[in-house]
């Protein structure tokens, strides 16, 4: 039962689902074969160091993470962790404003300012501590607007 005094949340769902993988076409293979899923087009952000898909799963999405280089944040989470589950995105109307109120409550933020996300819309990541060593992301993929 909801508190009067809650104010409301700022997510809409679930969006997306990260997995870090070392050969994407190959994971990709692996959704397809086990469930019938059918991955989207591969998006590449070179100047982040990686390429990915989305497969729908209903009214989420997997979203599957592979590096270009050595150097990019993928490879580095591949090479501590190993391949896996990488974040848990959030949709929420605003990301800009999303930022700004979770700053103001003194969360810890990879990003304080909006940036272009894989899908198109804007993203940002909270620090992985604030949620158990979860990275979590939220975003505006719908709108793209901030």
């Amino acid at each position: 039962m909801a508190n009067k005094n809650q104010v409301p949340s700022p997510v809409k769902k679930i969006h997306h689902i990260g997995i870090a993988v070392k050969q994407l076409e190959a994971a990709s293979a692996v959704y397809h074969e086990l469930f019938g899923l059918f991955a989207g087009p591969i998006i590449e952000l070179e100047d982040l160091g990686i390429r990915g898909c989305f497969i729908p799963v209903g009214e989420t999405n997997l979203e599957l993470l592979a590096s270009t280089h050595q150097d990019s944040e993928i490879s580095e989470f591949i090479n501590s962790h190993g391949e896996g589950l990488h974040h848990l995105c959030f949709e929420v109307s605003n990301v800009g404003e999303c930022l700004t109120n979770l700053e103001v409550k003194g969360i810890a933020l990879k990003d304080k300012k909006p940036r272009p996300g894989l899908a198109g819309g804007l993203i940002g990541f909270l620090e992985p501590f604030i949620a158990n060593e979860v990275l979590i992301e939220i975003s505006d993929h719908q709108t793209g607007k901030e």
